[in-house]
């Protein structure tokens, strides 16, 4: 009967016991840049301090461990366009594109993920949009499965991993 103000939400529901993994922006150097570029959402029961969390200097992950109920959860603007999940030996990458200078929920996230016990979540947010009635919104995930992969627990091993990969993948 009248427009609503929304943004498309994609939540992937993973099997526990593996890694999700987020990219961060590359990295620039205090003396060819000033300006803020990483922004972190935390809800207010994140605990950064929780052992299943990694921040490395390109990725942050998260460890999904069963006998650790305490949620978790923190989002990030993505304009990599990209977040996996390992487990085992099985990647899954979910690509989506970023759209400069749109609103974006929950301060500004458009990748988030979350976990409780077991369960995790990997999600993507597009972009909030006024919705007329009798009008609809798009909002398109690819998603990669590869198999046999071997992180390793550094970011240069990740990084030596993940590279080849996520070329295979990029948007055009």
């Amino acid at each position: 009967l009248w427009a609503v103000s929304l943004a498309p939400w994609a939540m992937s529901i993973m099997r526990g016991g593996g890694t999700a993994i987020l990219p961060q922006e590359p990295y620039r150097s205090h003396d060819d840049y000033l300006l803020p570029a990483r922004p972190l959402i935390l809800w207010h029961y994140t605990k950064l301090s929780d052992p299943r969390w990694t921040f490395g200097d390109k990725y942050i992950r998260l460890k999904i461990v069963e006998a650790m109920k305490e949620s978790q959860k923190i989002g990030i603007a993505n304009k990599q366009g990209w977040a996996a999940y390992h487990h085992g030996t099985t990647l899954f990458v979910k690509r989506f594109g970023y759209q400069e200078g749109a609103t974006y929920p929950d301060y500004g996230s458009n990748t988030e993920v979350y976990t409780a016990g077991s369960f995790v979540e990997v999600e993507t947010l597009g972009p909030e949009r006024q919705l007329a009635p009798g009008a609809s919104v798009e909002y398109t995930e690819r998603w990669h499965l590869f198999p046999n992969v071997k992180l390793g627990d550094t970011d240069a091993a990740l990084e030596a991993t993940l590279q080849p990969l996520l070329a295979q993948t990029a948007i055009p």
